[in-house]
């Protein structure tokens, strides 16, 4: 009987712990001015979300990752995310997202910057549409 009251308060201790990380969904953004569309599944973990996606480019996607929070004061979430692009080269991204519509600005790591739009829900196939400025990959290896 107390093997069973104490897998009773172990299981109730782990149901707060399993109501997190379950999944939002996969959302989509663009990476303004250029092709790039960044997609991230977003996973609730309480005080913060985990994002977990790619970075695609027309002809590739990488790996990217990072988390988010909602800033209160300012009522808008703040994303913190990193790129792993070929060559052992990464780039780490800040974006601030407007609460309604998911749309906001990102800043990089060097020095670039733009709007980032967001899509819907994802994932996005690879039919992606062109941008001003080619893919992001391009636009930093010409520096």
């Amino acid at each position: 009987m107390k093997r069973l009251i104490v897998l009773a308060h172990f299981a109730g201790l782990l149901l707060p712990i399993t109501s997190y990380g379950q999944s939002l969904g996969v959302f989509c953004w663009r990476l303004n001015p250029f092709v790039d569309v960044l997609c991230f599944d977003i996973q609730d973990k309480g005080f913060v979300f985990e994002l977990t996606g790619t970075q695609k480019i027309t002809t590739f996607e990488t790996p990217s990752h990072g988390a988010a929070n909602l800033n209160r004061s300012t009522n808008k979430f703040h994303l913190g995310f990193t790129t792993h692009f070929p060559n052992r080269f990464h780039t780490q991204f800040f974006v601030s997202l407007n609460t309604v519509s998911l749309n906001g600005t990102w800043t990089d790591n060097l020095g670039n910057s733009g709007d980032f739009t967001f899509q819907g829900i994802g994932p996005i196939g690879p039919g992606l549409s062109s941008g001003t400025d080619g893919d992001y990959l391009s636009h930093i290896s010409s520096r």
